[in-house]
């Protein structure tokens, strides 16, 4: 019995650690299993193991932008934690966030593309379009109380009479049309009317600053990235420069001054490529800002202009004795660009296209007709009102369904402000089923009523109203002359500005040949060992100074033309030229 027990137990431990021994033999005896770990199953297993899930790139788009938004919304709550949650979850939203993933992978931009989205995203677009959907309602109202008011009651009681229980059931159809409100409903209408004039062209206002401003902004970065590529390339120019004057004053072949002085130009150019990193950083973070867009996102942008071009024409005109090249002969479809009329027919133009006068104009002529809605309170006002039905009462021991009569009521109100005196007179002819509260229940009840009342002193807040209507009116004539003169201000001061661009942008091509011949020839004569380093760098320095400042004079000519398609409040009075590099 003892040896049976050995047996069972060396056969017991033979099977425990034979796995073991089998796996580590196979580790050893064969290489490919330590870089295949699942080389020993079989294909069923390994299918069991590795199972193949098919996602759609849909699935898997839409699963990262609902990721995307719970980021977003986590980091604005850590961010700002006093925000109302159900605030933030409007604010952020799939829909949202999937444009602008969208935008921002959509590859380079252009103006209209940026101008595209600035709209789509500007909230105050968006409620300028919903004051517009409130003042078409606000008309529908108003159209509304031109006609018949019809009301419909049905009641069905019951209850105890001299201690016996009775039911009964009515309906009735109410009708009341004004006849005379003193103007009130028909002036209410064109209010309205002139109410959402208001509001569409506060909505055109709103979208022509859209405009201004992502234009502004753009050109601004346009200018700051091209300056900082400029610098940069100096730079690469420039330190083959200031590595040969480091070799020489180890030999000794120049002074310490020319060295000291080729490293501070040096110095003084990577200086000036910080100063344009920041101004670059600055305007990415402004463009960034309309286009609502975080500013990790990094949007590819087409510049407006292709500088080597322009200085290469620049240089082929100044050759051929002709007037150096404006920014008028570079446009994209090299079409003829529009001549800008004399001031007074800007400002005429202004003075039937700007928005904000249109907007101040119907916000008159609705003050205008609150004055006449006001005045209309001190005017006469009656109504007619007819009611028409059935009523069927009685005691349950008469009869459980009473058989219903016919109903029928007339009534004249009149009332009158007289002078803040409330004057109010009704004529009302009744007519009346029988009912159970009848002292003749089999009869009905026909009552003719006329009532008189005044009411002394009880209306003198419309007197008030009236005067607060007109002063509204006069305060909205200010506002109209204000809107006058700022509109011919902005005309003129957009006209000026693009008169002095246009010349500031010629001047500029002048200064910067004549600076880069000067590079030039410096270049030359360092060649030929007429000058020193620090010479050649200054004029590289020089020319790229005002290469920097005919980018600025170039910022300044689209920002002014824009400026001016501002002021006339006309978008593409002036077209703004896209070459856009080519």
């Amino acid at each position: 019995m003892k040896k049976r027990n050995l047996t069972v137990l060396f056969a017991v431990l033979v099977c425990g650690f034979s796995p073991r021994l089998f796996a580590e033999e196979a580790l050893v005896s064969s290489p490919s299993s330590s870089q295949d770990p699942l080389s020993g199953i079989t294909l069923q297993h390994q299918e069991v193991a590795q199972p193949k899930l098919e996602i759609s790139q849909d699935d898997l788009t839409k699963q990262a932008i609902r990721d995307r938004v719970r980021t977003l919304r986590q980091e604005r709550m850590q961010m700002m934690p006093y925000l109302d949650r159900g605030f933030v979850r409007q604010a952020i939203y799939p829909k949202r966030v999937e444009s602008k993933m969208k935008f921002v992978q959509g590859g380079e931009k252009k103006l209209q593309d940026l101008v595209a989205r600035a709209i789509q995203a500007h909230t105050p677009t968006q409620a300028a379009k919903e004051r517009i959907s409130l003042a078409r309602r606000r008309i529908l109202v108003a159209v509304r109380q031109l006609f018949p008011e019809l009301t419909y009651t049905y009641e069905d009681r019951e209850g105890f009479q001299s201690d016996q229980k009775f039911n009964g059931r009515d309906y009735n159809f109410e009708l009341r049309q004004p006849i005379f409100r003193g103007g009130i409903l028909w002036n209410t209408l064109l209010q309205e009317r002139a109410e959402l004039k208001a509001a569409e062209k506060e909505y055109d206002k709103i979208i022509q600053d859209v405009v201004r401003d992502v234009s502004t902004a753009y050109f601004e970065y346009s200018r700051a990235k091209q300056v900082a590529d400029d610098r940069l390339e100096a730079i690469s120019r420039m330190e083959r420069f200031s590595t040969m004057s480091e070799q020489k004053f180890r030999e000794e072949l120049i002074s310490e001054i020319e060295h000291l002085n080729v490293q501070s130009l040096f110095s003084q150019m990577k200086y000036d490529y910080e100063t344009a990193k920041q101004e670059l950083e600055l305007a990415k973070l402004d463009l960034q800002s309309y286009l609502d867009i975080d500013s990790e996102d990094d949007v590819q942008t087409a510049s407006i202009y292709n500088m080597d071009a322009l200085v290469e024409k620049s240089a082929l005109e100044s050759a051929s004795a002709g007037d150096p090249v404006s920014p008028e002969t570079f446009s994209a479809d090299g079409s003829a660009v529009q001549e800008v009329p004399e001031l007074k027919g800007l400002v005429d133009m202004a003075y039937g296209h700007r928005a904000e006068l249109q907007v101040e104009a119907a916000k008159l002529t609705s003050a205008q007709l609150k004055e006449r809605i006001r005045l209309g309170e001190l005017l006469p006002k009656a109504d007619i009102v007819l009611e028409m039905g059935a009523l069927g009462e009685a005691f349950d021991s008469d009869a459980t369904r009473p058989k219903k009569r016919n109903e029928f009521r007339a009534m004249l109100e009149f009332s009158w402000n007289a002078g803040g005196n409330t004057i109010k007179y009704d004529f009302e002819n009744d007519e009346n089923a029988p009912s159970v509260t009848s002292f003749q229940s089999a009869s009905g009840t026909q009552t003719t009523r006329n009532n008189f009342s005044v009411g002394l002193f009880d209306g003198l807040d419309a007197l008030a109203d009236v005067k607060e209507a007109e002063a509204e009116k006069l305060d909205q004539i200010v506002e109209l002359e204000n809107a006058e003169k700022e509109v011919i201000q902005d005309v003129k001061q957009a006209y000026y500005d693009y008169q002095k661009a246009s010349i500031q942008v010629k001047s500029s091509m002048q200064r910067l040949n004549y600076r880069q011949r000067l590079s030039q020839l410096s270049k030359h004569r360092l060649e030929q060992n007429e000058i020193q380093v620090s010479e050649y760098m200054q004029a590289e320095i020089d020319a790229l100074s005002e290469r920097a400042e005919l980018h600025k004079a170039l910022n300044d000519y689209f920002t002014a033309k824009s400026s001016l398609n501002r002021a006339v409040g006309i978008r593409d009075y002036m077209p703004i030229e896209e070459s856009y590099g080519e």
